[in-house]
């Protein structure tokens, strides 16, 4: 098994060449923006909201922090680029040689999860040293706090490759957009019947009864999910990962000619 991680991994080189450009200019642009956020021009910024908008610094801090934390997600997200693992497979028609290879089906589908479970672990240890360093410049967000949104990223990712790689075992070979579109899908839609009630409340207090509007600062509301759902949101993506692997298995012993 560990010659089909090694394949995947090298299947995967050409991200690689890029996370190492995204890693270098995210350190920089990170450092910059929670220099400038503290002394410069974003700094300057912020006061004139605070006056002129009447908002609060909490607002603001958050602002600044979604902005920091959403660019701080693209090592990470690198890892959502791995319809390459089946393109490169359906091309050269690896499913054919690994057939007559002693290695069972359930160690097969196994690789094609450790590979981009490597890939997002680089990503994730590629987040963390860079909130060390940002934290030790910012009073923004804490280390503790960087690390939270860490593992709610890497969790939400975790579970779109996993359904990504379910999908790819019922659609198969040269389907990917339809795969990486299904699981973007069914992601939203799990979202939206978790929050049922309060996508309600929201919708009749804008469309319906405006009276209840609720006076909430959605980007407040955002923060406070990132930092205090990551243990939810880790345990769901273990949950999804092991449901989704086996399933997994289960169609490529049913379909044959895919792994």
């Amino acid at each position: 098994m560990k010659g089909l991680i090694i394949k995947d991994l090298m299947c995967l080189r050409k991200q690689r060449i890029t996370f190492l450009y995204i890693v270098a200019v995210v350190l920089i642009v990170s450092v910059m923006f929670v220099l400038s956020a503290k002394f410069g021009n974003i700094a300057v910024s912020n006061r004139y909201m605070i006056a002129e908008n009447d908002l609060s610094e909490i607002d603001v801090k958050n602002l600044s922090s979604l902005a920091l934390v959403l660019f701080m997600m693209l090592p990470i997200a690198m890892v959502g680029d791995i319809g390459t693992l089946f393109t490169a497979d359906g091309k050269a028609g690896f499913a054919n040689v690994s057939a007559v290879l002693p290695i069972s089906i359930e160690k097969r589908v196994l690789a094609k999860f450790v590979a981009f479970i490597s890939f997002l672990g680089i990503g994730v240890g590629a987040d963390i040293v860079i909130s060390l360093i940002l934290s030790l410049l910012t009073d923004m967000l804490s280390f503790v706090d960087f690390v939270e949104i860490i593992i709610t990223g890497a969790s939400v990712l975790f579970i779109y490759c996993s359904l990504f790689c379910l999908y790819m075992f019922i659609f198969g070979y040269g389907k990917e957009s339809v795969a990486g579109g299904v699981s973007l899908l069914t992601i939203m839609l799990a979202l939206m019947v978790a929050n049922f009630e309060k996508l309600k409340v929201i919708y009749i207090s804008c469309f319906i009864d405006s009276a209840q509007v609720i006076d909430v600062n959605p980007i407040n509301v955002i923060m406070n999910v990132i930092k205090d759902k990551c243990i939810s949101a880790l345990i769901v993506a273990v949950v999804v990962g092991v449901l989704s692997y086996v399933l997994s298995v289960f169609l490529a012993k049913r379909k044959r000619g895919i792994v």
